[in-house]
C-alpha cells in the first residue's frame, strides 16, 4: 500500500511544470530532477537515540542502545559484575547453609555479606570482618573486593560516557549538517512558493499576473502599473477601503487629460502632507518585487521590463552614534542611489532636502532629478514639497508631474480653522499648488493661535518674495513702460 501511495506522489510530482517545485518536493535517490535528500533514516536514529520525555522532565539525556559505544560496554560490564557478585552471594549462602546472608551497605561500603548470629560459627577464615551489628556480623572477602573494584570502575565509565553523550549527539547531528542544510533550503523554497501562491489567491482586491517584456535594444525600461494596491494593506481589516492608484513611467500615460506623448522616466510627485505620496511610493517598489519574483500582484494589470535594483531614499532617521545628522544620512543614500543606478534601475525617493536651509535643499533636490532624468535614464518616482522644483521641470518631456488629490472647502478665508481638507488618496496628473501644512499642523493639535500666527507670518513670507521677484523683473528690462508696469503689478500685490 506505501509503495502504490508512493508512486501515486511520484506520478503527481513529475506532472508538475516548475523545475523549481520538482526540486523541492522530489528526493535526490529517486529522480534526478529532485534535490530534497532521504532523511527519514537519519530522523528515526534520533527519534531512537534517547528517552525524549525523559529528557524533557529531568533534564538528563539518556542514550539508547547503539547510541554510544562506550556507554553501551560500560553498562554491560556493570550488568554483569552485578550478576556475579549476586552468584557469588549465592554460593556462600549453600557453603554456609544460611539463606538469610544478604549484602549491606552503599557506596564503596556495598556488598558486605551481612551474616546472622546463627551461622558465625561456619565463617571461614579468609572472610575479613568489616562491621558488626547486634544479632549479625559483616564480612568481605578477596572476591567481593575484587569484582567491587571492577564494579566502580565500571561506573565511572559509565557516568564519564553519559556526562559526554549529550555532545556526542550534538556532533552525530552535526556531522549530517549537509543533508540538513540541503532540507531546509528546499524547505525554504517550497515555503516561499506556497506563500507567493497563496497571496496569489488572495480575494481582498483584484490580483492579475504581471507581464515581463523583456529588455532589447530598441525598448525603453518602462513600468505601467493599473489600479495598484499596497501589498500589504489589501489583506488588512481596512483594505476593502483602499484607493488604487496607477503608477505609468517610461511610457505614455494613455489615461492623461493633456493628451501629452512624452514617456517620461521621472515622474514627480507632490500633494498635501499625509496625501498618500510615500504609501504609493511603497506600493510600487513592493508590486514590482512580487512581479519579478513570479507572484501575481494586487493590481488590474501591471506591464514592466526587469528592474535590476531598487534604490529607496524614504524616510527620515539620524545615526547618533555614527554622529551623522539626518540631512546627512539622506545625502549618503542619495549618493549611493547616484553612483550605483542604471537605466534598469528603480529610485524612490521621498522629500529629498529636509534638514537644511530651503534653497540648498531645493537646489539639491533639482541637481538630483536632472542626473536621474539626462544622465542615468531610470525610472523614478521623485516626492517633494518644494514647487519651485516643479516649475524648473515643467518644459522637460523626461519629467512628468502627479499629485495625490485633496478637496479644499474655505481655502481663501483669514481664518485657518476654517479650512478644511478631504484627502482623496488619488494619483491624478498634474502638480499639487500647495503642500497644506497649516492642515497637519491643526491635526497634530497644534494651538490655533500658534497656527494663525504661522499663516500672517507666511503671507508676509510670500509678499517678500514676490516683491523681491518683481524688482528683479524691473531692472532687467528696465524701460519706462516696464517699470510703469511691474509698479502696476507691484501695487496690486502689496493691495
Amino acid at each position: 500500500m506505501l509503495c502504490i501511495s508512493w508512486g501515486i506522489y511520484l506520478v503527481w510530482c513529475i506532472c508538475f511544470r516548475s523545475k523549481l517545485l520538482k526540486q523541492t518536493v522530489l528526493l535526490d535517490a529517486e529522480t534526478e530532477e529532485g534535490r530534497f535528500p532521504d532523511i527519514s533514516e537519519d530522523l528515526q536514529f534520533f527519534d531512537n537515540a534517547f528517552n525524549h520525555e525523559k529528557a524533557r522532565k529531568d533534564g538528563v539525556i539518556m542514550p539508547s542502545k547503539g547510541v554510544d559505544d562506550d556507554y553501551d560496554e560500560a553498562v554491560a560490564d556493570t550488568r554483569r559484575i552485578e550478576a556475579q557478585l549476586h552468584d557469588y552471594l549465592d554460593k556462600q549462602k549453600q557453603r554456609l547453609g544460611c539463606k538469610t546472608i544478604v549484602y549491606w551497605g552503599t557506596a564503596k561500603n556495598r556488598f558486605q555479606m551481612e551474616i546472622p548470629e546463627a551461622a558465625l560459627k561456619r565463617v571461614p577464615e579468609e572472610y575479613e570482618l568489616m562491621s558488626s551489628k547486634k544479632g549479625a556480623k559483616r564480612y568481605r572477602t578477596k572476591v567481593i573486593d575484587n569484582l567491587l573494584a571492577d564494579l566502580v570502575d565500571a561506573e565511572e565509565r559509565k557516568d564519564s560516557a553519559l556526562k559526554d553523550i549529550m555532545r556526542k549527539i550534538f556532533h552525530s547531528f552535526d556531522e549530517r549538517y549537509k543533508k540538513w542544510n540541503q532540507a531546509v533550503a528546499c524547505l525554504s523554497v517550497l515555503d516561499v512558493l506556497l506563500s507567493l501562491a497563496r497571496y496569489s489567491r488572495c480575494s481582498d482586491g483584484l490580483m492579475c499576473r504581471p507581464q515581463l517584456t523583456l529588455p532589447e535594444d530598441d525598448t525603453t525600461p518602462f513600468l505601467e502599473i493599473r489600479e495598484g494596491r499596497h501589498a500589504c494593506i489589501g489583506g488588512s481589516l481596512s483594505g476593502s477601503d483602499f484607493i488604487p492608484n496607477d503608477t505609468v513611467i517610461g511610457l505614455k500615460d494613455e489615461s492623461e487629460e493633456s493628451g501629452s506623448s512624452a514617456a517620461s522616466r521621472v515622474v514627480m510627485v507632490t500633494g498635501p502632507n499625509m496625501g498618500g505620496k510615500s504609501t504609493l511610493m511603497r506600493q510600487t517598489g513592493l508590486i514590482v518585487i512580487l512581479a519579478q519574483l513570479g507572484c501575481h500582484v494586487p493590481a488590474e494589470t501591471c506591464r514592466l521590463t526587469p528592474v535590476d535594483r531598487i534604490f529607496t531614499r524614504l524616510g527620515a532617521s539620524d545615526k547618533i552614534m555614527s554622529g551623522e545628522s539626518t540631512f546627512y544620512v539622506e545625502l549618503s543614500e542619495t549618493a549611493a542611489i547616484l553612483q550605483h543606478a542604471t537605466e534598469h534601475s528603480l529610485v524612490l525617493m521621498d522629500e529629498l532636502g529636509r534638514g537644511t536651509a530651503t534653497y540648498d535643499g531645493t537646489a539639491i533636490a533639482f541637481a538630483v532629478v536632472q542626473e536621474l532624468s539626462n544622465t542615468i535614464h531610470c525610472r523614478s518616482l521623485f516626492s517633494t514639497h518644494y514647487h519651485s522644483l516643479v516649475d524648473q521641470f515643467a518644459h522637460d518631456d523626461n519629467v512628468r508631474t502627479g499629485h495625490m488629490a485633496c478637496m479644499v472647502e474655505n481655502e481663501e478665508g483669514d481664518d485657518p480653522s476654517q479650512e478644511t481638507i478631504t484627502f482623496l488618496y488619488k494619483f491624478i496628473h498634474g502638480a499639487c499648488p500647495k503642500s497644506y501644512g497649516f492642515n497637519a499642523a491643526r491635526l497634530a493639535s497644534i494651538p490655533e493661535d500658534i497656527i494663525r500666527c504661522a499663516v500672517k507670518k507666511a503671507k508676509e513670507f510670500e509678499s517678500n518674495v514676490e516683491q523681491l521677484h518683481l524688482f528683479g523683473k524691473m531692472w532687467r528690462g528696465c524701460t519706462a513702460d516696464n517699470v510703469k508696469t511691474v509698479l502696476e503689478e507691484a501695487r496690486q500685490v502689496c493691495a
